[in-house]
């Protein structure tokens, strides 16, 4: 009865088949669509003119500077140190690892000087290369040192300057003293207090604001951050709670752990001496995907029945395990001559669980035996979505085509994110800094307290703007996945509704064909609506984040709870929009009558409906899993005996990964052939009846899961008889007069 109250009486005189006569629909929804992307195209306009990305690829120093670029200092800027040709000096350097700022120095305008923070801890420059020595407090007295021990650290700077021309100090600081003549003074293994109180004036209390870092640790050039060694940290750092922060912090950035540095390297070497291998591992999925399409018809019947056998055993062993694990504690208890009430309550709740799996078994077992014909109807579109493939195989390559696209606006987006991102406003920071000698000493050495540092400021408008170009991204990647989709379903559209499969002609092509001709305002109806709810949840999960150290569970059971909800609705709105484009392509409809259409022949065949995805889609993840595994198992036979690499498992990863994405882009073919068949059967089934004039367009396996199948399968077998006696006349030159049986 469902059907019906979707359909009306002018829906069963329509003609069977897709819709000839095309018209374009929702044409609204493409001028929207057109406009709002017009406006992302303005944002990025914008956004070149005022952004930098290479300051999130080199990172830029304390004074607004680009490392390793030349730079031009910004309007209003102040700062002596911003503008500086830094061409030759690509790595950024922290004077104190443990505030290590990946990309701005935002904070510094808001900081918290009741929470301990402290300005004077951010100091960063652009270097030549990374140290390749380490300094730290308590070094001087283990080499005997009697003066101070930053005055033995300055030695040190200032030894590697001379000899090496390593500056690890403020831009232009020891230049500036060694033109001064001042240099000469200081020995290479240390200074007298009476020379030069380089410790009163030239380090910080803080030690890290300058002129001069308080330690060096010996570092590695990472993503062009110097980031310290993980065994030269320990070794420089006595304090603990430090030691811990800085690990914390290059964590942080690295996104691993701090000695992932050589990981990486080593990783690094044996995907480049293990390319042939992963080269031939990629190929490889390729071709055994290739094979589980062409034999997934027959591997599904095998898998589906040995997965109902298995189901059917679990709910006769199951439950039968509990009640005697019921029975064994039952007798054991009543042999106790004092029985503990926990021991009672122990029973009592087995019997509880026992009852309840037995109650739900014997559900599913009714269910495995009721709905065994609906499973053999799913191993029917099995076979029929892979006769199709087979005869239209330039389908499978269409997937390569859609990730291209999307990889190409993936890279579009994050170039332009990169310019969105560094789209700030450089500001001056002026503040003092505060050292252990007193004006005098200061005024004697020159040096000057005040420090004038750049951060970039964000535009207040720029949430907005990030909102705006999110959505963009979530619709754009929607919107290529649903002309996919109806291009697809197009091709299998028109071979379900040719009698004579030799008449089909580039399907494909005419599918795609229809998408960008007539439908293009449906696929960006319905990718919009997802694209709107992967927003709400995207900015749900920005609150959950930010509430995640609220004291109130309440409110973090009510987000998590919203969170489930419209991840549940974003499934059933991709369930309902890929029907919906289905049935586009099949009558050309708009989505909305597309929408009430195809919900009125789901609705009315709901069994088959959750059979064919709750089991179909288990199939096809078990094909994917079974080419990710072969994939890996020829992988660790092809590396696990070669002694030239480190971790052969990170060549086999890749290989995995990729195997992985090529099964998911072949068995997306078929997971949608096999949804548009089934609506064209469930239409097939409503529109006709196998009588004379209305004749099944649905191949033979399929026709048996009619009802009134018996009676169609005469009928045609009637039909072929007619046609071979009129070919065998037409052959021998009689006429024959065919009477109306």
């Amino acid at each position: 009865m469902a059907k019906e109250l979707f359909q009306s009486k002018e829906d069963d005189k329509e003609d069977t088949g897709p819709l000839k006569n095309r018209s374009c629909t929702d044409i609204i929804c493409v001028l929207i669509f057109i406009v709002f992307f017009g406006g992302m195209g303005v944002l990025a306009y914008f956004a070149f003119t005022i952004g930098d990305p290479w300051r999130i690829v080199n990172g830029y120093d304390s004074f607004g500077n680009t490392c390793g670029r030349a730079n031009v200092a910004g309007v209003n800027v102040t700062s002596n140190f911003a503008g500086r040709d830094l061409t030759d000096y690509p790595y950024l350097m922290y004077f104190d690892p443990s505030v290590m700022l990946p990309s701005t120095l935002t904070t510094l305008a808001n900081f918290d000087t009741d929470a301990g923070a402290s300005i004077e801890t951010t100091m960063m420059v652009c270097v030549k290369k990374c140290p390749d020595f380490t300094y730290y407090d308590g070094k001087a007295g283990e080499e005997g040192e009697e003066n101070s021990v930053r005055n033995y650290m300055m030695s040190r700077y200032v030894s590697k300057f001379k000899e090496e021309a390593q500056d690890v100090c403020e831009y232009d600081f020891l230049q500036n003293l060694k033109d001064d003549g001042k240099l000469d003074t200081v020995g290479t293994t240390g200074l007298t207090a009476a020379t030069f109180n380089y410790d009163q004036v030239y380090i910080t209390n803080m030690g890290s604001s300058g002129p001069c870092p308080k330690y060096v640790i010996e570092s590695e050039p990472i993503l062009n951050r110097c980031i310290p060694m993980a065994d030269k940290i320990e070794e420089a750092i006595s304090d603990e709670d430090t030691y811990e922060e800085i690990v914390d912090k290059i964590n942080d950035i690295l996104g691993t752990n701090v000695s992932a540095s050589e990981v990486m390297q080593y990783a690094m070497s044996d995907v480049m001496n293990s390319y042939r291998e992963i080269a031939v591992m990629c190929g490889a999925s390729l071709v055994i995907s290739f094979i589980i399409i062409l034999l997934l018809g027959w591997i599904a019947q095998i898998m589906i029945y040995a997965i109902a056998i298995l189901a059917a055993v679990a709910c006769i062993a199951g439950p039968a395990y509990f009640w005697y694990i019921w029975y064994t504690a039952k007798q054991t208890l009543d042999e106790q001559t004092f029985q503990l009430q926990s021991q009672i309550d122990n029973v009592e709740t087995l019997m509880i669980y026992a009852i309840i799996i037995t109650v739900v078994c014997v559900i599913v077992l009714l269910l495995i035996i009721f709905l065994r014909s609906r499973i053999g109807l799913m191993v029917t579109l099995f076979k029929e979505a892979g006769f199709m493939v087979m005869r239209m195989i330039v389908i499978l390559f269409t997937p390569i085509v859609l990730a291209l696209f999307i990889i190409a606006w993936a890279g579009l987006w994050s170039f332009v994110s990169g310019y969105i991102y560094t789209a700030g406003t450089a500001t001056d920071l002026t503040f003092e800094r505060s050292y252990n000698g007193d004006a005098a000493a200061l005024a004697t050495a020159g040096q000057e307290t005040e420090i004038t540092m750049v951060y970039y400021k964000d535009h207040d408008y720029i949430l907005y703007v990030w909102l705006y170009h999110l959505f963009g991204l979530y619709w754009g990647t929607e919107f290529f996945l649903a002309c996919h989709e109806m291009a697809i379903a197009g091709a299998f559209v028109q071979f379900y509704w040719t009698r004579d499969k030799s008449k089909v002609h580039f399907p494909v092509l005419t599918g795609i064909w229809w998408v960008f001709r007539y439908h293009l305002g449906t696929v960006a109806f319905g990718s919009c609506i997802i694209a709107i709810i992967q927003l709400i949840r995207t900015i749900l999960a920005y609150i959950q984040n930010k509430t995640k150290d609220s004291g109130s569970e309440i409110v973090k059971y009510l987000l998590m709870c919203l969170q489930c909800c419209l991840w549940c609705f974003e499934k059933v709105m991709k369930f309902i929009n890929r029907n919906a484009y289905i049935y586009t392509a099949f009558k050309g409809s708009n989505f909305c009558s597309s929408c009430k259409k195809v919900f009125g022949l789901l609705l009315s065949n709901l069994v088959r409906v959750g059979v064919i995805n709750c089991v179909g889609s288990f199939i096809l993840f078990m094909g994917k899993f079974l080419v990710v595994m072969i994939t890996g198992i020829l992988g660790y036979f092809m590396m696990n005996k070669d002694e030239d690499l480190y971790y052969w498992a990170i060549p086999v990863l890749i290989a995995a990964i990729f195997a992985f994405a090529v099964a998911h882009t072949f068995f997306s073919v078929y997971e949608i052939g096999i949804d548009t068949i089934f609506i064209c059967f469930a239409e097939d089934e409503t529109k006709n009846d196998g009588t004379a004039g209305r004749e099944y367009y649905m191949s033979k396996n399929l026709m048996q899961w009619v009802e009134n199948s018996g009676e169609a399968l005469k009928n045609l077998k009637k039909k072929k008889g007619q046609q071979r006696a009129q070919a065998k006349a037409a052959n021998s030159g009689d006429v024959v007069k065919m009477e109306d049986m």
